[in-house]
C-alpha cells in the first residue's frame, strides 16, 4: 500500500494534518480538490476539510476507503454530513483530536486489498494501430488468468467488438449504461457486458452510435471493474475528450503507440505536449521504418522511455475480417503485449 497521505485542506488545518500524517509514517501530498482524481485513486489515505468536501460533492470522485474528515472547533454540522455522504471513515476536530487522527491514519496503513490496475493505450497519430494493440493486450491478459475489461473510448473507431469478432454477442453497449447516478456494481457489470470466453468483457458502442461518451459513465464503469479485481485495458485513440482524460488520470501505465517515421514522431511529440506528461508514459514503436529510423532514435526524439516494439502484419487485418483477432503468443504483437503487461504488473506491485 502506498504511504502517501493526500491532504485536501486549506492553510488553517494543513500544518496540523501534515504533523499527524508524518507521525503516522506518511509522505504528504497536496492537490486541487476539483482536479485530484489521479492523486485520489493512488493515495494511501485522504484527509479533507469542509471546503474540499463541498468541491468533492460536486465532482463525485469514485468511492474509496481511507477518507477522513477534519475541521476546526467551529465546524458546521454540514461538514460531517458531507463527509458521511462521501464515505468518510471518521471525523476529527483539530487540534484537540490530533492523537485520534494519528491513530486512525496508522490503522489505515495496515494491508488491504488493492484495486486492479488500469492500462491506457494512446495513439501518437492517426493510423498508429492503437485499437488493434489494445485488443491484443486484452486478449493476452485474459489468457493469463483473471478478469479483463476492454474499454472502447476511441470516438472515431469501428468498435473493439468488431475487431474481436464479437459484434453479435449480446450485452450492454455504452448507450445502455449510465454512471451519472452513482457507482456501478462490478459483478453485475461484468455479467451484463458482451464478452469473449469467461474472462474478457468489452465496453463499446452500439453499431451506428456516434454520440459522445459521458465521462461520468466511462469512469463509473472503470471504477467498478477495478474494484471487482478486473484489469482494465482502455483504447483512448488520441485521447481528445473528457472521458479519455479521466481514464488517463486513473491509469497506472499509459502506452503511447507510434510508427517509426518522421511524421509519426512529429505528431507524437505534439500529443505528448498536449497530455502534459501526466502519469507513467512509455513508448511502443511500430515498424517497419520507411526512412530507416531505429527504435532508439524514435524514442530519443519522442522523449519518453521505450517499452516495446512491434511490426505491422497484414495477416492481422485478415484475421479481423475472418472472425476476429486472436493473437499468437510468439507473434511480434504477442511478444510486445507480454512486455507491456509485465511492466504494468511491476508498476502495480510497487504501488500496492
Amino acid at each position: 500500500m502506498t504511504d502517501v497521505l493526500l491532504a485536501l485542506t486549506g492553510p488553517v488545518l494543513y500544518d496540523d494534518v501534515a504533523r499527524c500524517g508524518a507521525a503516522a509514517g506518511y509522505r504528504i501530498a497536496r492537490a486541487d480538490p476539483a482536479r485530484c482524481r489521479h492523486e485520489w485513486l493512488r493515495a494511501g489515505a485522504v484527509v479533507v476539510d469542509g471546503r474540499a468536501l463541498e468541491t468533492l460533492t460536486g465532482t463525485a470522485p469514485p468511492p474509496r476507503a481511507g477518507v477522513l474528515v477534519v475541521a476546526g472547533p467551529e465546524a458546521a454540522a454540514g461538514t460531517w454530513r458531507d463527509g458521511l455522504a462521501l464515505g468518510a471513515q471518521g471525523g476529527y476536530v483539530l487540534p484537540e483530536e490530533e492523537s485520534q487522527l494519528v491513530a486512525a491514519l496508522s490503522g489505515l496503513r495496515r494491508p488491504r486489498r488493492t484495486a486492479a490496475p488500469v492500462l491506457a493505450v494512446v495513439g501518437g497519430h492517426g493510423g498508429a494501430g492503437v485499437s488493434t494493440f489494445a485488443a491484443v493486450l486484452a486478449e493476452t491478459a485474459s489468457r493469463r488468468g483473471g478478469g479483463v475489461l476492454l474499454l472502447d473510448v476511441e470516438p472515431g473507431g469501428a468498435g473493439l467488438d468488431l475487431l474481436l469478432g464479437a459484434e453479435e454477442v449480446p450485452g450492454l453497449r455504452w448507450n445502455d449504461i449510465t454512471g451519472e447516478t452513482g457507482s456501478i456494481a462490478g459483478p453485475a457489470l461484468s455479467a451484463a457486458l458482451p464478452g469473449i470466453g469467461d474472462r474478457l468483457r468489452i465496453a463499446t458502442r452500439a453499431r451506428g452510435d456516434g454520440s459522445a461518451l459521458s465521462a461520468e459513465t466511462v469512469l463509473a464503469v472503470l471504477d467498478a471493474a477495478r474494484s471487482n479485481g478486473e484489469l482494465v485495458v482502455a483504447d483512448l485513440g488520441r485521447a481528445t475528450d473528457p472521458a479519455a482524460s479521466g481514464v488517463l488520470d486513473s491509469a497506472d501505465l499509459t502506452v503511447v503507440v507510434t510508427a517509426a517515421s518522421v511524421p509519426g514522431v512529429a505528431a507524437t511529440r505534439k500529443l505528448l505536449a498536449r497530455l502534459g506528461g501526466r502519469g507513467d508514459l512509455r513508448l511502443v514503436v511500430r515498424g517497419p521504418a520507411p526512412g530507416g529510423l531505429s527504435v532508439e532514435q524514435v524514442a530519443d526524439a519522442v522523449g519518453i522511455p521505450l517499452l516495446a516494439t512491434l511490426r505491422t502484419r497484414r495477416s492481422l487485418a485478415r484475421r479481423c475480417e475472418e472472425g476476429g483477432l486472436r493473437p499468437v503468443a510468439r507473434s511480434p504483437e504477442g511478444r510486445a503485449a507480454a512486455t507491456v503487461l509485465e511492466a504494468l504488473q511491476a508498476l502495480h506491485r510497487v504501488r500496492r
